[in-house]
C-alpha cells in the first residue's frame, strides 16, 4: 500500500532523532511518496484516455442506432411506395413513356394536405416518376400520427422505366433517396452540401446496409468514397454489388 501525504509525514516525524539507518528509512518513505504521486498522475492520464475512448464508443453506438432507425424508416417508406406503384403501375408506365399528361397527379412531391396537390415530379425524358411521403399521406397510405419527414430530410421514391435502345422493356426500377428539406419542403434547386461528421456518416451507413442487405446503398458525402463516385464528372449511388448514375433519375 502506498502511504498518503499524512501517513508519510507521521512516519517521518516518528523517526526524528533515530540513527542513520532510521534516516535512510525516512528517505525511503519520501521516495515512495514521490512514486505514488507519479503513479497517481499516470493513472489520471490513463483514466482520461479510457474516458475519451468511452465517449468515442458512445458516439459510434449512437451513430449505429441512428443508422438502424434510418434503415427501418426507409424500409417502411419503400413498402408503402411500392404499394402505391403497384396500384397505379399501368397509368405510371404510360406517364413515364411520355404518352400522356399527369392529370391524375400521380407523380408529385411536396404535396399540400389542404389541396392534395404538389410539385409535378414527372420527367418523360428520363422516363421517371417521383413521389414522396406527402403524396402517400394525401392518398391515405401514410400511417396516422407518423411524421412525413425528419425535419431535415424526407424520403423520395424515383420510379424509372427500364429501356433498351429507346424501347420500353416492360420492367421498372426504383431508387429511394433521402432528400434535403428547405423551409419544410424538399429542396429542388441548388447544391446540397454534406456538413456532418464523415465518421458518423460511415457508421450510420454501415449499420443501415447491414440491416437492409443487398438493396441498400448510399450517396457519397460530396466526394468519391471507395469505388463510388461523386465528383464534377459523375455522381453515383452505390450498394455492395450495384451502382447507378444519379443523373439518370434526378436533375442537378
Amino acid at each position: 500500500m502506498r502511504p498518503g501525504p499524512l501517513g508519510a509525514h507521521a512516519s517521518a516525524s516518528g523517526l526524528q532523532g533515530q540513527s542513520a539507518s532510521g534516516r535512510a528509512r525516512t528517505r525511503g518513505f519520501k521516495t515512495q511518496r514521490g512514486w505514488g504521486l507519479l503513479e497517481a498522475i499516470l493513472g489520471l492520464g490513463l483514466l482520461a484516455l479510457v474516458f475519451a475512448g468511452a465517449l468515442g464508443l458512445q458516439q459510434r453506438l449512437a451513430d449505429r442506432r441512428l443508422g438502424a432507425a434510418q434503415a427501418d424508416a426507409v424500409a417502411s417508406f419503400t413498402q408503402l411506395a411500392a404499394q402505391f406503384f403497384v396500384a397505379h403501375r399501368l397509368e405510371i408506365d404510360v406517364l413515364m413513356a411520355g404518352s400522356s399528361a399527369d392529370t391524375a397527379h400521380l407523380c408529385q412531391i411536396n404535396v399540400l394536405p389542404s389541396s392534395g396537390l404538389g410539385l409535378a415530379a414527372l420527367d418523360p425524358q428520363k422516363h421517371t416518376c417521383a413521389i414522396d411521403s406527402t403524396l402517400l399521406l394525401a392518398r391515405g397510405l401514410w400511417p396516422s400520427g407518423v411524421p412525413v419527414d425528419s425535419g431535415v430530410a424526407r424520403w423520395v421514391a424515383v420510379f424509372r422505366q427500364v429501356r433498351v435502345r429507346a424501347e420500353a422493356t416492360g420492367a421498372d426500377e426504383v431508387l429511394v433517396l433521402s432528400a434535403a428539406l428547405q423551409n419544410g419542403q424538399i429542396k429542388t434547386e441548388g447544391e446540397v452540401a454534406y456538413a456532418g461528421s464523415e465518421q458518423s456518416f460511415l457508421e450510420q451507413m454501415q449499420a443501415s446496409m447491414a440491416i437492409l442487405g443487398g438493396a441498400a446503398g448510399f450517396v457519397p458525402p460530396g466526394h468519391d468514397v471507395g469505388g463510388c463516385h461523386y465528383n464534377a464528372s459523375v455522381r453515383e449511388a452505390c450498394g455492395n454489388t450495384w451502382s447507378v448514375t444519379l443523373s439518370d433519375f434526378i436533375d442537378f
